[in-house]
């Protein structure tokens, strides 16, 4: 099954309201796709989340947004001078922290647990998985989901692994860091695991309020596609709720 098949199948059997958003890395920029113009001038994760809505969108080392994007997807090796103040409780440049570590010490050392072992040179492209070609394969396959979404994905994870403890991984972490930087060095590690994101409070004000992620590897979704039509959702119970979805939406989406 091609990926672009994949992904339409997946989202009609779910009634996802979004479309499930492939990222990978290319040489080239994709035509037409969005970016910023230049860098430092915005969170990225209302630009990705337009490929969820049908848009193709590319980044670059030039277009990152802000400096934690940049750091994130593998730009940079640093944030920016006095992060682990502004993640705690110090003052930057005249703003006070956002006060989501204790200590600067601790986020500190958080931010450089993520730092990139080498610096990406290659476009990050993410765009709707049902535009995939043929000759096409994501890293990355990320949902923004509600809660009854991330609910049937939360059950598809575990149809076949009903006692695993690690199907899942949600930390403290920013909100792209949770589509991208987790979900990829987690993947680098030989990890079959999704993770639940966008828990980043200075993200979600951004975004629909109902909003989350969870993002995986795409041969994690492929897995859990195979047994998808023996699942719960053949059931009166999840057709009621796909039902409800589809009401509050307006559409079969």
């Amino acid at each position: 099954m091609y990926t672009k098949e994949l992904a339409i199948g997946f989202k009609d059997k779910l009634g996802l309201g979004n479309i499930p958003v492939g990222m990978f890395f290319s040489e080239i920029r994709p035509e037409n796709a969005i970016s910023f113009k230049s860098k430092g001038n915005g969170c990225i994760l209302p630009l990705i989340y337009k490929a969820a809505q049908g848009k193709t969108i590319a980044i670059d080392q030039d277009t990152t947004g802000w400096n934690c994007s940049a750091f994130y997807l593998g730009y940079q090796d640093w944030i920016f001078d006095g992060i682990e103040c502004f993640l705690s409780d110090g003052v930057v440049n005249g703003r006070e922290g956002e006060r989501f570590i204790k200590t600067s010490k601790q986020a500190k050392s958080f931010v450089e647990y993520y730092q990139p072992k080498t610096l990406n040179t290659k476009v990050t492209v993410f765009k709707p998985l049902s535009e995939f070609e043929a000759y096409e394969t994501p890293e990355l396959v990320i949902f923004f989901v509600n809660a009854d979404e991330l609910s049937a994905l939360v059950y598809l994870l575990h149809y076949n692994a009903p006692e695993s403890e690690d199907r899942i991984v949600t930390r403290f972490i920013s909100g792209c860091g949770s589509i991208v930087t987790l979900p990829m060095k987690l993947k680098n590690e030989g990890k079959m695991q999704a993770v639940w994101g966008m828990h980043d409070i200075s993200v979600r004000r951004r975004l629909p309020k109902e909003l989350m992620t969870l993002t995986m590897p795409y041969d994690l979704l492929v897995e859990i596609t195979k047994d998808i039509d023996e699942s719960f959702i053949i059931t009166d119970s999840w057709k009621a709720i796909k039902d409800r979805n589809t009401q509050n939406t307006g559409d079969g989406a």
